[in-house]
Order: C-alpha cells, then sequence, then structure tokens
C-alpha cells in the first residue's frame, strides 16, 4: 500500500507543465511496468478538505481477485467513498 500520487488532485488545468503532469503519476508507472495488479481507491482529504487523496493497494502477479477483496475490505472499514470534499466559493 501507498500514496497513488505524490500530492492531493489539483484543478483542472491547473498544471500546463508536461514533465509535472507526468510527476503526478510517478508512483503507479512503475506498477504498470512490473504488470502486477494496483487499484487506487479514495483515503482522505487533504488537510483544508478540499482535494481527494488516494491510496494505492498493490498485489502479486495473478492474485487480482484477492486485490479486488482487500479493497472491498477497506471501503467496508471506512467511509470515503461516500464523502465529497468541502467546497467554497473559489473551488467552483
Amino acid at each position: 500500500m501507498g500514496p497513488a500520487a505524490p500530492t492531493p488532485a489539483f484543478d483542472l488545468g491547473a498544471k500546463k507543465d508536461p514533465v509535472s503532469m507526468y510527476l503526478q503519476d510517478i508512483y503507479t508507472i512503475a506498477i504498470n511496468l512490473a504488470g502486477i495488479p494496483g487499484i487506487s481507491v479514495p483515503a482522505g482529504f487533504s488537510g483544508q478538505g478540499q482535494r481527494p487523496i488516494g491510496l494505492q493497494i498493490l498485489g502479486q502477479h495473478f492474485a487480482e481477485a484477492q486485490l479486488l477483496n482487500v479493497a472491498h475490505q477497506f471501503q467496508l472499514a471506512t467511509d470515503w467513498h461516500r464523502r465529497h470534499p468541502s467546497l467554497d466559493q473559489e473551488t467552483i
């Protein structure tokens, strides 16, 4: 388990630099190259409660069913998938 991205989500169109966009995927690229299964699930919000944070859960080769079960158990134990970020007028 680990973070799905190095920072919380950002505003649509906020990042124009291709390198900074690439770096947002830095934690998921190696998993794809290794060919192991992974899933990202909601796991919280940033300190201000406005930006979602994802948790990446990884599995062993050909263990997709076990990985999906772990993600499902996490969902049953938490309510992050039901929560919405707190929006203020600046983010609308």
